[in-house]
């Protein structure tokens, strides 16, 4: 029998940027009971609408829903509009916490409507949203609302080893792990 696996992917990503977000996640993320991934899979929800996701972990704090933005550079921005700046060029775009809160709505209600749930002796689980700005070096300037759940790279030693040790940064794993 094989080992089981706590990492589940449905394909590959066809962008470097976003294999890398990935790796770091699988890498970083404790390979041990109750931690799943499933990273790069679709759902139709009951709207008829079809979703993309890029990574879903549950954790002992629950489930995150993880869109993964890997843009370099600079990301300022409030709760609706971020604008990134690389190499000389701008652009704005919707803050993506909304579509990935969006997503998880679609996903607890496509859940929902699952018998398992419907009985009602199980409640659906909460599915928290998270961006994941996963570039290695970007430089974070998002205010107010627009810096919630909004997570980097988690920098410095988050071995077990070291459990006492702060990193010093928490990022991603910390969110997912300790609910930060």
């Amino acid at each position: 029998m094989a080992p089981p696996t706590h990492w589940t992917s449905f394909g590959e990503s066809p962008f470097p940027w976003e294999r890398d977000a990935l790796d770091f996640v699988r890498a970083e993320l404790p390979a041990r009971e109750p931690f799943r991934a499933w990273s790069l899979f679709e759902f139709i929800a009951l709207d008829g609408s079809v979703n993309e996701v890029d990574l879903l972990v549950y954790a002992p704090y629950g489930f995150f829903l993880i869109e993964i933005k890997s843009h370099p550079g600079t990301i300022s921005g409030d709760g609706g509009t971020w604008l990134w700046e690389n190499d000389g060029r701008r652009s704005s775009f919707d803050n993506p916490l909304k579509l990935a809160n969006l997503k998880a709505k679609r996903l607890a209600g496509l859940l929902g409507s699952q018998n398992a749930f419907r009985r009602g002796s199980t409640k659906v689980p909460y599915i928290e949203p998270l961006v994941f700005l996963s570039a290695p070096h970007v430089n974070c300037n998002l205010t107010g609302t627009g810096r919630l759940r909004v997570c980097l790279r988690d920098v410095g030693d988050r071995t077990a080893a070291s459990s006492s040790a702060q990193p010093a940064r928490a990022g991603i794993i910390a969110a997912i792990c300790q609910r930060n």
